[in-house]
């Protein structure tokens, strides 16, 4: 092997005091040490993802990267129930290189909402306060690398989205270009020591004051795009938490046949009374415009206006002869003698009354006042009571729903019913600030303390142009832009090319997992977007056709790098038809070299889990967590059938034993 090479494996993690079973996991490898595959079984609820939240937080030091607050929010995600507990710890051990073994524990303080780091090395008779990771390793572990290799496949977006650049900051990262990055900042940092020393000698009446306001938001700046990347990371965690909290509210509604009955009536209900609120709004709406029931003088004048037009109103055709056998009598319609001026201003003005134009203006008109005269006899007063009504009965149904929701006999319901109520909003939330940040154009009068980037980047563009040219650094800096100029174009070429090798290589498996429906990759600059089979763009896909070429993707950036390191995904196949989970199973053993652990639940076993086995030659671990707890009395039972120790844990059960891996449920069997 290659003495730059180097491999991780976990080998097993322990955890206390989390919202999870307090239980030792044991990753069992072959004596050749090839065996790579692990699948992870637990019911829904039950830890699956906090096992992975906490296997994600032990390979980098949280404490780095967030700030008080935030690390609060990680531990009330992860923290036990039991609100006696006042810490958890969680134990991960690895194996560098087949050798060497490393213990990493981080203990999280409940109380002080602290996160603390150890590590052990070797027999793990010593260790290191801190996360204390080789260099080989910690250049590339970095909080980007650790979600691109602890990936929830539910969870797709990033990778398609444009604002986040996810697919070129995941290819930079792997592929080592970011180092580029640095060298352009290297350049950025002598530019700044120059103006320094020239300031003394250079300085202009307020450049002093124009370098501070630009370090200043220069660095809100960055702390702005680095917030942003902590908000795509919540909306997805929120986005991940709604769809669990839905998912164990319609597993409880089906298990409880009177509550579904309820829920479905006062739903039906709610539903049909915003629907006549809504025909209310419409009908009164029309209503409203109606002049004839705003005001009542109103109305008159528009009658008599209309009047008017249809006296005045003479087709063309027939007013044309009227008006000359006018003009040729010796008296006018009025009485009077008709004189040489008359005979002139009817011939001048009988225009008027002849224009088609003039009529085709003046009939709709003539027929929208009829219309209106025509409308029922309605008052203002009439018509907000009537809406007030559908308003009383909308909140009326809003109310019946909520009690039988929230304030059901299940006290279960109730809760997660307020919690997806609370996620949701958060994610609103969560959404505008992501929208506000990116979308929002620039504004010359924004604050210098605005969230807006494109105001900020143009700020800092025009500041930095300023400063270099008033402290006499011009010429430096025309040389360095063009030198980082250079870089960018190295960086730019090598990524292209990088990128073009990796749609190719994606390109070539997409028959295979993608058999029904041939989507192909048309680019991952920035993002990953898509093309039918005769190369024209395709906008939209379905969620497992994202999530397979999501798998090509990552699969294939995780087999570049000189580091081969465990793909440890959530929920791998949920989204993914029969066809797509067997094809991803044997193209994961095809294609990834590395370790792989897949945290499942019992329903995504078929078609995914069986494959893998018999691909594998029934060399894969297959494990089976649970809580003891009274509902799982037939699983401890079964447990014992196979021998497993199932009190060696206080409130729960490891099993390892592949044939119960087949049979776990968590439906009681009649």
């Amino acid at each position: 092997m290659n003495e730059d090479f180097i491999e991780l494996k976990i080998t097993g993690w322990s955890y206390k005091g989390f919202k999870t079973p307090d239980v030792n996991i044991k990753i069992e490898d072959d004596s050749e040490g090839s065996r790579n595959f692990t699948l992870y079984q637990m019911l829904s609820g039950e830890g699956k993802t906090t096992t992975l939240k906490l296997l994600r937080n032990s390979f980098y030091d949280i404490n780095k990267r967030l700030n008080k607050s935030e690390i609060k929010n990680v531990i009330d995600e992860i923290k036990s129930d039991n609100t006696e507990i006042s810490e958890g710890v969680f134990e991960v051990k690895f194996k560098l290189n087949n050798k060497v073994n490393y213990r990493i524990n981080v203990t999280y303080d409940y109380v002080n909402n602290e996160v603390d780091y150890v590590t052990n090395v070797g027999d793990g008779s010593g260790y290191e306060e801190g996360l204390v990771l080789p260099d080989s390793i910690m250049r590339f572990v970095t909080p980007e690398f650790i979600n691109i290799t602890f990936f929830d496949l539910e969870l797709t977006d990033g990778l398609y989205e444009a604002q986040r650049q996810q697919t070129d900051k995941i290819i930079k990262k792997l592929c080592k270009l970011d180092y580029l990055d640095e060298v352009s900042n290297s350049l950025e940092s002598f530019l700044k020591e120059f103006r320094r020393r020239n300031q003394g000698r250079l300085q202009g009446s307020d450049l002093q004051k124009r370098e501070k306001d630009f370090e200043k938001i220069k660095k809100h700046y960055n702390e702005v795009i680095e917030k942003s990347e902590k908000q795509y990371d919540r909306r997805a965690s929120l986005k991940k938490r709604i769809k669990d909290l839905n998912d164990k509210i319609e597993k409880i509604k089906k298990e409880d046949k009177d509550l579904t009955d309820r829920i479905k009536h006062v739903t039906e209900v709610l539903e049909n009374r915003n629907n006549d609120l809504r025909e209310a709004f419409h009908e009164s709406f029309n209503i409203l415009k109606n002049p004839m029931v705003a005001n009542k003088q109103i109305g008159e004048e528009l009658i008599n206006f209309e009047n008017n037009l249809t006296k005045k109103g003479i087709p063309k055709s027939v007013g044309e002869s009227f008006f000359m056998e006018l003009t040729k009598s010796s008296n006018c319609l009025c009485g009077h003698e008709m004189t040489d001026d008359m005979r002139k201003n009817i011939e001048n003005n009988k225009h008027i009354f002849l224009e088609e134009e003039n009529l085709s203006i003046i009939n709709p008109i003539k027929a929208s006042i009829n219309n209106f005269e025509n409308t029922e006899n309605y008052s203002p007063s009439e018509v907000f009571n009537s809406l007030i009504k559908h308003e009383r009965d909308i909140n009326i149904a809003k109310n019946d729903f909520d009690q039988t929701t929230k304030g059901s006999e299940n006290e279960e319901l109730s809760n997660l019913s307020v919690s997806l109520e609370k996620a949701t909003r958060e994610l609103d939330e969560t959404e505008n600030w992501i929208k506000n940040i990116f979308e929002k154009p620039y504004n010359p009068k924004d604050p210098n303390d605005t969230d807006c980037k494109k105001t900020l980047e143009n700020r800092i563009s025009r500041l930095e142009e300023e400063i270099n040219e008033r402290s006499g650094a011009l010429k430096e800096s025309k040389k360095i832009t063009k030198l980082k100029s250079w870089i960018q174009d190295i960086q730019k070429i090598s990524l292209e090319e990088i990128s073009s090798s990796i749609i190719e290589d994606i390109n070539k498996e997409v028959k295979r997992v993608l058999p029904l429906e041939e989507i192909y990759v048309e680019s991952i600059k920035n993002r990953i977007t898509l093309k039918k089979k005769d190369g024209s763009s395709r906008e939209k896909a379905s969620r497992g056709q994202m999530a397979r070429i999501a798998y090509l993707f990552l699969i294939n950036l995780l087999n570049r790098p000189n580091l081969k390191f465990p793909f440890i995904v959530d929920s791998p196949v949920t989204t993914f038809d029969r066809i797509g989970r067997s094809e991803i199973a044997k193209g994961l053993v095809k294609d990834h070299n590395g370790q792989y652990i897949g945290f499942i639940f019992d329903t995504e076993r078929q078609h995914f889990s069986e494959v893998l086995e018999q691909e594998l030659s029934n060399n894969i671990n297959l494990i089976t967590v649970f809580n003891k707890s009274e509902a799982a009395n037939h699983m401890t039972n079964l447990a014992e059938n196979y021998n497993v120790d199932v009190n060696e844990f206080e409130n729960g059960v490891v099993v390892y034993d592949k044939k119960f891996f087949n049979e776990f449920s968590g439906v009681k069997e009649k």
